[in-house]
């Protein structure tokens, strides 16, 4: 089914981008009659209002409608004035320095119509770098979206009275997704709706004013959501950049919107919302945002083994990480210890997906499944995904697009969050992820991995020419099996560092369960350093950091304000 939407732009001496933009819309694999488009031009200076007027092909679209302004009312006025005065069900917010792909449309109405009335928006992924929030990569969805490529429901965008038009630009989207949040509607991201979304050189006046302008508008949400804490923080900050920006204009300007911000501490407005403030941002980030994305000509099969045992709810939520992925030729090996209890839950739940599923029937422990998995695998690249870890949607893109770049890597590895998770109930499987960290963050170094293993299992891809050579997994091991075989891969190939989060890797929360896998990792760590010294390779004594890793991860996750300032991050699902 294919609806009609209005897509809604807002222009402001946009003359260099409008031509392209207006291409990609007309490649659309959509119908265009379907398409209503509205353009706001906040009294541009230059032609773009004559440009967008003399689009040749504009009578092919459903709507073609540019509402000229007198002066520049803000971002989110002009959203609004365009809304009001539109009617399709659901609008898809624009940036005008944007391109859209052939099913960008599409994916995302397509996903729109999929999805419950409990969903008000969803995101469209950007290229050539994607924006660096956090998301659930179960649930795909999301604390808030960017509006440069933002579809929503218009009487969820009604409800909740649109843009908040005090807001002049930048942050508005926050403040929109949230309170459709508050309203009781989700956000969703759809990573295989892509927008090309182009940025260009600024003066350093305008750097200047982009950034006072992102300050004013944290510190306003900050009084509409955040905590005391929250508030007092967002002046430290200002504190900070006043004395890294030593500029009279800077700091003029920035004791105004000080001035202005306080005075909303008069008028705050109670909020249902617990926000995540993070720095600057409003949410916790993956690190690689400087990752270029691009889609590949060429894609070869990858194969993902999956090991489970007896936990068919925590694999669903594994497997739907890879039905999430944006890579499609994907081969899925479940291996499951013992008797098949999932079996029922991926032929009847994952019967879409390429997958193959194998019970052991008899336990023979989690090696000798990785073994029997690499055994049963057929892709060009191996990964592997235990049950209770999750990849983000564009975990094997990654990876792939990676070492097909750099043909003389035969493995990539990239980075993980690690997740002390606390078991609620197994059934049904509900858990709380206490926070988010990074502790392994390191460019490929034989020394360091003989002293730690710090490549996460999911993290890593690798050809099948590495295993047919190589070989498999040491069975007489049950922990730290997979830092055996990468020191047993690294004596042939090196590895190839990407750094860009690509999953999440939970850890257990609970004491006792951390102090038995301590001890396990320590038992099995002697047994390595034995191992290895017959090679005349030595691995130094890593009982005390491993107490020391298990104990940082009790820590409370901090982000960076600064690089100076930290605070508490609690994300919970």
């Amino acid at each position: 089914m294919q609806i009609s939407i209005d897509i809604i732009v807002v222009i402001y001496n946009s003359e260099r981008w409008i031509g392209d933009f207006l291409n990609s819309l007309k490649k659309q694999h959509y119908p265009l009659e379907k398409i209503h488009i509205t353009f706001v031009d906040n009294n541009s200076k230059d032609k773009s209002y004559d440009l967008l007027n003399s689009c040749i092909f504009k009578e092919k679209f459903g709507d073609y409608t540019i509402l000229k302004q007198e002066k520049n009312i803000g971002f989110g006025a002009a959203n609004n004035i365009a809304a009001s005065k539109t009617n399709q069900s659901h609008i898809y917010f624009l940036n005008i320095d944007t391109e859209l792909h052939q099913d960008t449309l599409i994916n995302i109405v397509n996903q729109a119509l999929i999805d419950e009335g409990i969903v008000g928006a969803w995101e469209s992924r950007q290229f050539p770098y994607e924006h660096p929030k956090h998301y659930n990569p179960v649930t795909l969805e999301v604390s808030w979206s960017s509006a440069a490529a933002l579809l929503v429901r218009r009487e969820c965008f009604q409800k909740i009275g649109g843009f908040d038009e005090e807001i002049f630009m930048y942050g508005e989207d926050v403040d929109l997704s949230w309170r459709i949040r508050a309203a009781g509607y989700r956000i969703h991201y759809v990573p295989q709706s892509i927008i090309y979304h182009y940025t260009f050189e600024k003066s350093k006046v305008n750097k200047d004013n982009e950034l006072l302008n992102i300050i004013g508008s944290n510190l306003f949400l900050r009084y509409r959501y955040g905590s005391f804490k929250d508030i007092i923080l967002g002046y430290v900050m200002c504190l900070l950049w006043a004395i890294k920006h030593r500029n009279f204009k800077f700091h003029l300007k920035l004791s105004q919107i000080l001035i202005k911000s306080f005075s909303k501490m008069f008028k705050r407005k109670p909020n249902n919302l617990v926000a995540n403030f993070c720095g600057w941002n409003y949410e916790i980030h993956r690190l690689g945002h400087e990752f270029h994305n691009s889609l590949l000509l060429e894609t070869p099969l990858v194969s993902i083994i999956v090991r489970t045992n007896q936990r068919p709810e925590m694999l669903r939520e594994a497997l739907t990480t890879i039905k999430n992925q944006t890579y499609q030729n994907i081969e899925i090996i479940v291996v499951e210890d013992g008797f098949p209890k999932s079996k029922k839950l991926v032929e009847k739940s994952f019967k879409n997906l390429n997958i193959k599923y194998h019970a052991t029937i008899e336990k023979v422990g989690r090696t000798k499944l990785a073994n029997i998995g690499l055994a049963l695998a057929t892709g060009e690249y191996f990964n592997f995904l235990d049950d209770d870890d999750l990849l983000y949607a564009d975990h094997i893109e990654v990876l792939v697009t990676s070492l097909i770049n750099n043909p003389s890597y035969k493995i990539a590895y990239s980075i993980a969050f690690e997740t002390p998770t606390k078991l609620v109930s197994m059934n049904p499987y509900i858990y709380e992820e206490i926070h988010y960290s990074i502790e392994f963050n390191s460019k490929f170094d034989r020394q360091l991995l003989l002293t730690q293993n710090y490549f996460p299992i999911q993290t890593v891809l690798f050809a099948r020419e590495v295993y047919d050579k190589l070989g498999g997994m040491d069975e007489s091991m049950e922990v730290l099996e997979d830092w055996d075989y990468w020191l047993k891969l690294s004596t042939q190939y090196d590895f190839l560092y990407i750094e860009k989060i690509t999953s999440i890797y939970k850890v257990p929360f609970q004491k006792t369960d951390a102090l038995t896998r301590k001890q396990e990792l320590i038992e099995q760590t002697e047994y390595i350093r034995e191992k290895y010294a017959t090679n005349n390779i030595n691995i130094p004594s890593r009982q005390s950091n491993f107490k020391k890793k298990v104990i940082s991860n009790f820590k409370i996750n901090q982000c960076e304000v600064s690089k100076i300032l930290k605070f508490k991050i609690k994300q919970k699902y």
